[in-house]
């Protein structure tokens, strides 16, 4: 009976947050770039990023062998980069996207 209460508890809890819009809160706000890797294409969905840039992000994903996963950078110049980009490659990829070449 215990567990029957409990998971009841937890149910009001997560409706709440979703009634609320806590859990359905958008993942990329107003001036963030996306660039999807999809088959190791890359593929800007949402900003703009510079050919010569897209190109070189290719060629490095490429070469390492990635082929799916995202990158996102926002306003504020964060570069966030999916678990399926080695993290070797992280740094690699944030001075690409931020120095524009």
């Amino acid at each position: 009976m215990p567990f029957v209460l409990l998971a009841l508890v937890i149910i009001a809890v997560l409706l709440a947050f979703y009634t609320r819009g806590a859990l359905s809160t958008p993942v990329f706000g107003d001036g963030e770039t996306y660039i999807l890797i999809d088959d190791g294409t890359l593929r800007v969905r949402k900003g703009f990023v510079p050919a010569p840039v897209v190109m070189t992000l290719a060629d490095l994903l490429r070469n390492a062998g990635v082929s799916q996963g995202y990158i996102t950078l926002s306003k504020d110049r964060r570069v966030a980069v999916s678990w399926h980009v080695p993290p070797a490659l992280h740094q690699t990829i944030r001075n690409v996207l931020l120095s524009g070449r």
